[in-house]
């Protein structure tokens, strides 16, 4: 009985090529060039990239050199394209069929949707986050005093910090909700039912109407 072979791992990108890969992305959602990119984004990296060295740092999703991004760039291509951090840390979806390439998980890989919980995080990290977030010290303001004594607030000296931290709360929720529901809309309508039944429950006239609907 002829042995069946074992399916090939599926290709892996690491998170270098992944930035690579979201890059090109952002680049095409703003609709611009590789030089209208480069020229976009160098107030935030300090120099212009050449379309030859942009068209490199691309083409590193697909191997053989894979070019290093630093934190420095990975801030400046948010700032540039004036989105999220995250954005450019997506990991691929079903459609690429790739796994993520890290040093403990071997030729297979770390499952894409688990890079999720280190992007947005989880329940437990995001309060850890949040603690961390409150040992910044409360917004102070400027203040002038009147000529009859009387203190005044100005102006914040700066802007609070921990409602920002709601965002990504909001979208894990919405990815969980997803995840169960498929969809908000969908959601909506199983709270909507249940709400309803919730009422029904306690209405002893609707559960006599719902007796002689019976009868």
């Amino acid at each position: 009985m002829a042995r069946r072979s074992r399916p090939a791992p599926r290709p892996t990108w690491t998170p270098n090529q992944i930035v690579a890969h979201n890059l090109s992305k952002a680049r095409l959602l703003r609709g611009w060039t590789q030089t209208q990119a480069a020229e976009a984004l160098e107030p935030y990296l300090g120099t212009r990239l050449s379309p030859a060295s942009w068209s490199a740092m691309e083409r590193s999703v697909d191997g053989g050199r894979i070019r290093e991004i630093t934190a420095d760039e990975l801030v400046a291509f948010a700032r540039g394209f004036e989105l999220p951090v995250g954005f450019f840390l997506t990991p691929p979806s079903a459609w690429e069929n790739h796994a993520v390439k890290t040093p403990d998980t071997g030729e297979h890989g770390l499952e894409p949707i688990e890079l999720f919980d280190h992007i947005i995080g989880t329940d437990e990290s995001l309060a850890e986050w949040e603690q961390y977030l409150k040992s910044w010290p409360a917004p102070g303001h400027t203040a002038s005093i009147a000529p009859d004594g009387a203190v005044a607030n100005s102006r914040r000296i700066q802007e609070d910090v921990h409602p920002r931290l709601a965002g990504p709360a909001a979208l894990r929720a919405r990815l969980l909700i997803q995840q169960q529901f498929g969809d908000l809309d969908a959601a909506r309508r199983v709270l909507e039912r249940l709400a309803t039944a919730l009422e029904q429950l306690g209405d002893p006239d609707a559960e006599a109407t719902d007796v002689e609907k019976e009868q």
